[in-house]
């Protein structure tokens, strides 16, 4: 336990003593109550005393000096050096491009640097608080007119003043403002703030009116403000200030600022998106002020956003599946075609903006835009057109438009578009600082979750169990096993509904099993779950051993099993792949045993069919009082909140979860079992007569 000493801030722990002082309010960095802790790895109390005395002094010194570091003038009229700089570049780099468009000489350009710049040296002067009219008796005109502005000019004047009033009355001026404060170190006061403002439009002014470099091409007896005979006078008084010696940061600060600009009568008009009030540059580093330059940031062209994101894909390796890589590469794609649509050309234009109209336009095209091959190839504006095409012929039938994509699949690619962003930058390519806040869509509360997916009982299921697939078919063709015949073959169409049924596992799990994954332990035969030649898993906890249900001995799976397995096949359902293309087991499954399901249970088909099988078999056995771990060890998820779950026990054993799964009743008794009978191209280990010509 800790024992405080005599000597202020000064406390023992054992033999040892620890220096522990409270962060001063000042250090605005450190949130408050924030306390120092440290060791001074001695046990002489007589030693720590003088430790902690001088560690005391050091602490009153940083408090006492912290804000008299520099002046708040000086500091100030480093502020002020720093916005007219910027601006000074700003508007050379516009001066460049009117050279290389024909202006150079042009006296509009020169006109419509000083129109803005007399708007903010009034904003400067009378602040933000009061709204001059620049019309009669007013203040400002005054102003103007005494400092020899052209009457013909005011009308311009005034507009620019009111944009610019108007931003500067704006809710982020102030934050903008407390930002620009906070990077120079002026204390946050109300009468700063408002000294701050001033001085950031009277440096934007001094840039503005300063013209004698920028535009020493224009005639200035063609322009009122600098013709008739008059001599350019600076309005602006320069403001020469020697600095003393302060803080070494300061110093930095003071030395590298260019000297101040002349500056003469004449205005113009900064654009409204300029007025960000944080500096585009922070303050000059040690390198920077000794003269080494900091090496640009590299750009990536958005012609190349796909081969970067092969590069992201090939770096998360074994994190991420192949459907994974294929949502994200196919968000990158639509991602890119959004920024062509509007002119980007590389990463360092990608702007907050561009993410906007990408969430906008996952709200105007085609729900499943991605199941179609036609869809996928077209461009923004054009899923945009088709979608928009949906909904007018939804409109005239007074059906749903499928038109928008579902908040889980936005979340999805929100997510996608993170880890590419995340990657660009993080290989020193130049991005903006981006956000998804007011754009991703919420996470569906555990409230709501519950009752997104209908969860079937047994008595709903059974019915399935009743279709020629298991009473006899008219043949092995795909539109004929749903009609009624004398045939029954057996494959994945007639094994897996059962597997799906009874131990509730992921789709893919099952229709990707390998013959390899079949075994036998004392007390029957089991699964094993295991990532193999044909498929991964999903996760970690998804890798388990299941028992192999009676049922699926008792219709003949072990004659299956050693039937395909003496004929070679590595899959233990070769019927759902192709030797042509590289096809998902899962997703063929789906194709032809949802035509199944639906003619068996009609208008009472659930949404999410063979998914619908998972939760329902997880539903069946809580209600018959089954654990919830076991449960989940069972379907392949880890039970949270709980150590004991996590970290202090295995998954549930083989004994555990056969007495488990006997609590879901036998709804497969009705079917009867039939000599084993494979389908003709599985058994002369001919190609599948669905299969087409593809990769493989």
């Amino acid at each position: 336990m800790a024992v405080r000493h005599e000597v202020e801030n000064l406390i023992r722990r054992g033999n040892i003593f620890y220096w522990r002082a409270r962060v001063p309010a000042v250090f605005v960095h450190c949130r408050p109550g924030t306390r120092l802790s440290l060791s001074l790895h001695c046990s002489d109390h007589r030693k720590a005393q003088m430790i902690g005395r001088k560690l005391n002094t050091r602490l009153a010194e940083l408090k006492m000096n912290s804000k008299d570091v520099m002046t708040t003038k000086k500091q100030l009229q480093i502020l002020f050096e720093h916005v007219r700089d910027e601006e000074i570049e700003r508007l050379n780099d516009i001066s460049t491009m009117a050279k290389r468009n024909g202006r150079g000489g042009d006296v509009v350009e020169m006109e419509l640097d000083l129109e803005v710049g007399w708007a903010c040296q009034l904003l400067a002067k009378f602040g933000t608080r009061s709204e001059l009219i620049l019309e009669g008796d007013c203040p400002g005109l005054t102003y103007l007119l005494k400092n020899g502005v052209p009457a013909s000019h005011v009308d311009a004047i005034r507009a620019n003043y009111r944009g610019e009033l108007s931003t500067a009355r704006s809710p982020g001026f102030e934050d903008g403002i407390r930002r620009l404060i906070y990077h120079f170190e002026i204390e946050d006061t109300a009468l700063n703030r408002e000294r701050a403002m001033s001085k950031m439009f009277e440096g934007r002014a001094a840039a503005l009116l300063d013209i004698d470099e920028r535009h020493e091409l224009v005639d200035r007896t063609s322009s009122e403000f600098t013709g008739g005979g008059r001599a350019n006078r600076s309005v602006i008084e320069k403001k020469t200030v020697e600095l003393e010696p302060a803080a070494a940061s300061s110093l930095r600060l003071a030395k590298v600022s260019k000297p101040a600009p002349k500056e003469t009568d004449i205005p113009e008009a900064p654009e409204i998106a300029y007025l960000e009030l944080s500096p585009r540059t922070a303050p000059p580093t040690e390198n920077e002020a000794l003269g080494i330059q900091k090496p640009s940031q590299r750009m990536v062209a958005v012609a190349d956003f796909e081969q970067e994101c092969e590069k992201l894909i090939a770096n998360m390796g074994e994190e991420w599946t192949a459907e994974t890589g294929r949502d994200a590469m196919a968000l990158v794609r639509m991602f890119k075609s959004v920024l062509v649509e509007h002119g980007v050309e590389h990463s360092g234009q990608v702007e907050q903006y561009h993410i906007g109209l990408l969430r906008q336009h996952f709200n105007d095209i085609p729900t499943d835009w991605g199941r179609s091959s036609r869809m996928r190839i077209m461009s923004a504006p054009e899923l945009r057109a088709k979608g928009h095409e949906l909904r007018k012929a939804a409109e005239a039938s007074g059906a749903d438009a499928k038109v928008g994509l579902a908040a889980g699949t936005i979340r999805k690619h929100f997510g996608n578009l993170q880890h590419f962003l995340k990657h660009l930058k993080g290989h020193g390519f130049e991005i903006e600082n981006w956000t998804f806040e007011g754009l991703r869509p919420r996470k569906s509360k555990a409230g709501d979750i519950r009752h997104q997916q209908y969860k079937p009982k047994p008595e709903d299921i059974a019915p399935i169990f009743a279709s020629p697939i298991y009473t006899g078919s008219q043949d092995h063709l795909r539109g004929k096993r749903r009609k009624t015949g004398k045939h029954v073959f057996h494959d994945s169409l007639y094994y897996l509904p059962i597997l799906f049924t009874y131990l509730g596992p992921r789709r893919k799990e099952f229709a990707g099993l390998a013959v390899d994954d079949i075994a036998k332990d004392e007390d029957g035969y089991v699964i094993l779950l295991r990532t193999n030649g044909i498929r991964r898993l999903k996760t970690a906890q998804s890798k388990r051993l299941l028992p192999m249900p009676d049922e699926l001995v008792r219709l003949g799976f072990l004659d299956y099993y050693q039937a395909i397995k003496g004929l070679g096949y590595e899959a233990l359902f070769p019927d759902l792949f192709s030797d042509k293309t590289e096809n998902d087991p899962g997703d063929r499954f789906y194709d032809t045993f949802t035509p199944v399901m639906r003619s068996a249970l009609g208008e009472k088909m659930w949404e999410r069919s063979i998914h619908a099988l998972r939760h329902g078999m997880a539903d069946t056995l809580k209600q018959a009082g089954v654990p919830s771990e076991v449960i989940d060890d069972i379907s392949g998820r880890l039970s949270e909140g709980s150590e004991t779950n996590t970290r202090y026990t295995n998954p549930a054993g083989l004994p555990l979860m056969r007495s488990a799964l006997k609590h879901y009743p036998i709804i497969t008794s009705t079917i009867e079992p039939k000599p084993l009978r494979l389908l003709p191209w599985i058994e002369n280990k001919q190609p599948p007569p669905w299969a087409r010509e593809g990769k493989k």
